[in-house]
């Protein structure tokens, strides 16, 4: 039987590898006949096995890379050169497809076309925040055409600590005390949408969908303070213990006696969710991805604020068979 037993490598660091539901995946993948292993990508790849397939989450790097680390480009110019010599060797996903969620700007572009492509009695399948870049907010002026309140975010979506820095900004006002957070890094302003302090978290396998509600910001007026926080900070569930600061906590529907999100669940249509998830596909070529989508408050309609590569599957049901059904139908 071992010889048909195909080997796929995982690059991820181990961090990545514990939040991303791979924990146990060798001992059931090699059942089915498929061993797994970790390539390390500070040796050669070919002395680490002979691959039919790679699956990777190469992000920190490029945050490494757009840092100046040199040593992250010759880790990512390895792999690069491996997979320009071994054109037989499956890559799942193509770098060039992963490229369009790492600039949020550019994102904003992929998922407005999106949007567009994909109507549903001439309307949108969804809508989009309007959003404007910055290559500074020193740049900032109220002539610009966005709204308030706004988020502000650092246009890189890379893995890196930057990356999650966000700050909500209530009115015009708060940009001029915003540069102490931000300095001189290239911004997105993002239009806050109304929502009733639910999010929707939507995580797409080849295709098949999970959903589920998380505690987010309630809605807003322009009174109040910037409020600077770190999205991987945030509480993923409602009731929580997880302490916030007093300026977060003033902003954050961290508690729900009323059940709004039994409310916005009732609201939820998964045949919707499934044809925002296969539009996305289309249009950014991933197989593994999420997505953030909001309900408008009082209309209920769909507005995707982000989407990004590989994020933690760790809590979707049977995430392993899953995976090893991707492999197995890729390997053919």
């Amino acid at each position: 039987m071992s010889h048909d037993i195909k080997t796929v490598g995982l690059i991820f660091t181990r961090k990545k590898i514990e939040r991303s539901g791979f924990i146990g995946l060798e001992e059931y993948a090699i059942k089915r006949n498929i061993r797994i292993i970790h390539i390390d990508l500070s040796m050669p790849i070919e002395e680490q096995g002979d691959l039919d397939l790679i699956v990777h989450k190469m992000t920190d790097l490029v945050a490494k890379i757009e840092r100046g680390d040199t040593k992250a480009k010759q880790l990512f110019d390895r792999f690069k050169k491996y997979s320009k010599a071994h054109p037989n060797v499956i890559v799942i996903d193509d770098w060039p497809n992963i490229e369009k969620v790492l600039d949020r700007m550019l994102l904003y572009h992929h998922t407005q076309t999106a949007a567009t492509k994909d109507t549903i009695d001439n309307q949108p399948l969804f809508h989009v925040p309007k959003s404007i870049a910055l290559d500074s907010v020193k740049d900032w002026n109220d002539k610009l055409d966005i709204n308030f309140p706004a988020m502000c975010k650092r246009r890189t979506a890379c893995s890196s600590t930057e990356a999650h820095q966000m700050i909500l900004v209530p009115s015009p006002k708060g940009m001029s005390k915003i540069e102490a957070y931000v300095k001189n890094d290239s911004v997105m302003l993002q239009e806050f949408i109304q929502h009733d302090g639910v999010i929707v978290k939507v995580y797409v396998a080849d295709g098949q969908i999970s959903a589920s509600t998380r505690p987010s910001f309630k809605n807003l007026d322009h009174s109040g303070d910037v409020v600077h926080f770190d999205s991987q900070m945030l509480p993923k569930s409602f009731e929580t213990q997880v302490t916030l600061s007093d300026d977060l906590d003033k902003v954050f529907l961290r508690l729900d006696p009323e059940d709004i999100h039994l409310h916005k669940e009732a609201f939820l249509n998964n045949d919707k969710l499934q044809q925002i998830a296969d539009s996305l596909h289309r249009q950014l070529g991933l197989t593994f991805f999420g997505f953030d989508v909001l309900l408008q408050s009082k209309t209920n309609a769909y507005y995707v604020v982000d989407v990004n590569y590989f994020p933690s599957f760790k809590n979707v049901d049977n995430f392993h068979s899953m995976f090893v059904d991707i492999l197995e139908k890729r390997l053919g």
